[in-house]
């Protein structure tokens, strides 16, 4: 992969289907990063919406395949030095971001990344609860008990090609998220964290609103492969970048019959409900 040229400090990628909620997100972080140059670049299937469109810094990327292909496609088109992975249901807390530069230009290595701490559904964790060691389901003999995790990442963007970028085989960034960084520390690199929490960011569980493909996508696939991966010992570290080729450009359980042309049609198309909605399998 050949080098870009940075036209930005810092890429906020996301790959991203909530259009109602995408002018606050960039609100949010006009608030939370003053100090330094950056862009918003959203990568998914709905284009933006009237209020983002002619922004010089912001930019959307079409693309309708599973999430972890929409980050492979998407970070293409991104020009900062580094680049930020995040959620498109978050809202960023003012300033957060200036002191997290500030530190991750103080502290980092080339090929550091930082875990950009949040809350998620009002849940606030303490910094030991992004560890491997934290969590049961990463006792395992391929994982080592002392990497540490970056479910919302800052990546040298250079370097998050070099590694091969996501796993696509996962369809859901969580797995994929994860595979990352165990690869990325393997090869030397060092995850820190943010100085102050950064986001906050709503929680839909099992099949409530828009959830029920990520949900399905992780309990039916995505941890199978990771079990599989990761439970024996292996040698994973650099993974080819075209590897998001191989999956199909339509992510089928976002759209089982059709892309719809908006958020809205696809709420109505698919039946998505805002209250609680459990999952039909335990």
């Amino acid at each position: 992969m050949s080098k870009t040229k940075n036209e930005y400090d810092i890429s906020f990628f996301f790959p991203a289907i909530r259009t109602p909620k995408w002018v606050a997100l960039y609100e949010s972080l006009k608030l939370s990063c003053k100090r330094y140059k950056w862009e918003l670049v959203l990568c998914g299937p709905f284009p933006l919406p009237k209020e983002l469109q002619n922004i010089e810094n912001v930019k959307h990327v079409k693309e309708d395949g599973c999430v972890s292909r929409a980050v492979q496609v998407g970070v293409l088109e991104t020009t900062g030095k580094l680049i930020y992975l995040g959620n498109d249901d978050t809202l960023y807390r003012e300033d957060a971001f200036d002191h997290s530069l500030d530190h991750y230009f103080k502290e980092a290595g080339p090929i550091d990344i930082m875990q950009a701490t949040y809350v998620e559904g009002g849940n606030v964790q303490p910094n030991n609860y992004w560890t491997t060691a934290f969590h049961a389901a990463f006792h395992v003999p391929g994982i080592d008990q002392t990497w540490k995790l970056a479910t919302e990442p800052i990546i040298p963007r250079d370097y998050f090609m070099e590694m091969g970028g996501f796993d696509c085989r996962w369809e859901y960034m969580d797995g994929s998220t994860h595979d990352f960084a165990f690869r990325a520390q393997r090869n030397g690199s060092e995850i820190i964290y943010s100085p102050v929490i950064c986001g906050d960011m709503e929680w839909s569980p099992d099949h409530t609103g828009d959830h029920g493909p990520i949900h399905d996508a992780m309990c039916l696939h995505d941890n199978a492969i990771f079990q599989e991966m990761w439970s024996v010992p292996n040698d994973r570290l650099k993974i080819d970048y075209d590897n998001y080729k191989e999956q199909p450009g339509v992510w089928s359980r976002r759209f089982p019959t059709r892309v719809y042309e908006s958020y809205e049609d696809l709420w109505d198309g698919e039946g998505y409900v805002a209250e609680y909605k459990p999952a039909p399998y335990r």
